[in-house]
């Protein structure tokens, strides 16, 4: 990309960071250059297609409609309640599987950019900016659902999306950077990685609603799984419901552990990720 290319020639990306921190702020700062090469991913992955990324935007809409059918009837659920409930809860997995899948592979597929020794954070910052577009053109299913079934679902609350996507950002950076670490070293990891978000998407309240467990069931795959945090920090407020204190406690958690896990992870082991490569 001829932008990406100027930024390179008049000095804007870094021939060498001595440090982790330096990395994670100062390719922060460069969301010119991160911002464009997510809508470059965006734009590369859709090439020579008339509706580009809206085909994730359909393809989650027929998904929709079809397994609604199947959930009204398995878990006695109104339409007018369930669809939203799902197609809610959908838009926001699909971002955070996006999100963790492609983080382990973030270095392994960004090989061409190892000899430009840019902060590798903004491979991250692209990763996260990119899914967060892709989320707001999934989007358009939740708004056709609740002007049919639901409308007065769009109430005040609907505005602690804004933070739930927040945190979703801030966590999303240090996951694919841990994994993109761990994944570029140990390539097998990935496999793992994709088979464990298959099992989640089952034993996290995505299809089915999260009041049909009790007991300890309930407290394993529910009030202690903290990808069900993710959603119902963003779900809850598109279904007019403000999320849980304790969600908002789970989030804090592990994005304290994460954030500190990684970055000293990534302060050891980031001038090894181009010799991993």
């Amino acid at each position: 990309d001829p932008k990406i290319a100027a930024a390179m020639t008049r000095g804007h990306l870094r021939l060498l960071v001595t440090t982790a921190s330096e990395d994670l702020l100062d390719g922060f700062g460069r969301y010119d250059l991160w911002g464009r090469i997510g809508f470059l991913d965006i734009k590369r992955r859709y090439r020579r297609t008339m509706i580009g990324p809206f085909w994730g935007t359909i393809s989650l809409a027929v998904f929709t409609a079809v397994m609604s059918s199947i959930g009204v009837g398995l878990w006695k659920q109104e339409p007018a309640e369930y669809m939203p409930f799902l197609a809610s809860g959908m838009m926001v997995w699909l971002m955070l599987s996006t999100m963790i899948t492609e983080g382990g592979n973030m270095f392994i597929s960004s090989q061409h950019l190892n000899r430009m020794r840019m902060d590798y954070s903004i491979l991250a910052y692209a990763l996260v900016w990119r899914n967060l577009v892709s989320f707001f053109h999934n989007l358009a299913v939740y708004l056709v659902i609740v002007a049919v079934f639901l409308p007065k679902l769009i109430t005040p609350s609907i505005l602690l999306v804004v933070p739930g996507l927040l945190l979703v950002a801030v966590n999303a950076v240090w996951v694919a950077l841990l994994l993109g670490m761990i994944c570029v070293r140990f390539r097998d990891v990935q496999q793992l990685v994709a088979t464990v978000l298959q099992i989640s998407l089952f034993v996290t309240p995505v299809f089915w609603p999260p009041h049909l467990l009790t007991g300890l069931t309930r407290v394993v795959f529910v009030d202690l799984n903290p990808l069900f945090a993710f959603i119902n920090v963003v779900r809850e407020p598109l279904l007019g419901k403000t999320p849980s204190p304790w969600s908002y406690l789970v989030i804090l958690v592990v994005t304290l552990v994460g954030w500190v896990a990684t970055f000293k992870m990534f302060s050891t082991y980031r001038k090894r990720i181009a010799f991993w490569i």
